[in-house]
């Protein structure tokens, strides 16, 4: 299990990101066609408790379907996979050096949205993801778990509820936070909704943007993220587990050329970081933090 302290960390920042996308939710005809992805670089970071230090490189490309049954009840599917590699310099000594390199991840979710009452909505969406390095088993890389919420819209410029997420672990035990969906205009231009993960992310974030105009808008985005990973058979800690934990805050910029395609660049820092390396029996090995590391990256998605 996390540590206590991380573990508060985890439950406040969910409150905030890990909430279901209601706006991205919204449909425009009986079948939606969606194809999404990006890619984020985080700059080297040095490690806290060990010598040297680290970079990484993400990207991620998903494609799925919705069918909406009415206005306010729909079924999806989403099929997507990318990569973490993982660059520890020569003097890093986390891990006897290099503890892990390229990290493979493959998702599949189902989305189920159904209204009810005359201002109610109920969204369920259970996945299964692989993450593991090059060469592990796709079996013991495997964790699966749902996102389950409820909301109401309170005012035509309010949508807000409460909700759940229950995932699996690849140490055979299973974490519980609290999820929120929210849609809120503020004002005419001010927004605070929840946004999209950055890139394979574990869920979306919560944003606040400003609308400059038709096409464009500028925006500030934080989430919580902690991401493990099943190791190979070859190195220190063959069989066993990597977990990278940090907070991203990052300045979003949106452009919406059209209704159907959106693409976005952003910049900040991620903080808080932390990398752990357990060995095939769940005994921590290795454990430390690292500096704010500069991320910088962009997104798209197209719906048709």
């Amino acid at each position: 299990m996390i540590r206590s302290s991380t573990m508060i960390t985890a439950i406040t920042m969910a409150l905030l990101v890990h909430a279901t996308p209601l706006r991205a939710q919204e449909q425009q005809g009986p079948w939606i066609f969606k194809i999404d992805g990006g890619g984020v670089h985080q700059s080297e970071a040095d490690l806290g408790d060990s010598t040297g230090g680290f970079a990484v490189d993400r990207w991620f490309v998903s494609g799925g379907v919705d069918y909406a049954f009415s206005k306010r009840n729909s079924i999806g599917i989403t099929l997507g996979g990318g990569q973490a590699s993982y660059d520890f310099n020569d003097a890093s000594g986390f891990g006897g050096g290099a503890p892990w390199d390229k990290i493979d991840e493959t998702r599949v979710s189902f989305t189920g949205r159904f209204g009810f009452g005359e201002t109610g909505t109920v969204f369920i969406i259970p996945s299964l993801r692989t993450n593991g390095e090059n060469g592990a088993s796709s079996s013991d890389s495997r964790t699966y778990g749902v996102y389950a919420a409820m909301a109401w819209r309170l005012r035509d410029n309010l949508t807000i509820g409460p909700g759940i997420g229950i995932f699996s672990r690849l140490e055979n035990s299973t974490r519980f936070f609290p999820v929120l969906a929210i849609d809120w205009d503020i004002s005419e231009r001010w927004n605070l909704s929840t946004g999209r993960g950055l890139v394979a992310s574990q869920g979306p974030g919560l944003t606040l943007s400003y609308q400059l105009n038709d096409d464009w808008s500028l925006g500030l985005a934080g989430r919580y993220e902690s991401v493990e990973f099943r190791l190979d058979d070859e190195g220190v800690a063959a069989g066993g587990v990597g977990r990278n934990q940090s907070m991203p805050l990052v300045f979003t910029a949106e452009l919406k050329p059209t209704d159907k395609l959106s693409l976005s660049v952003f910049t900040g820092l991620q903080f808080n970081g932390t990398l752990k390396l357990k060995d095939a029996t769940g005994e921590v090995l290795e454990e430390s933090d690292y500096d704010p590391a500069a991320l910088f990256g962009a997104t798209f998605e197209y719906r048709f």
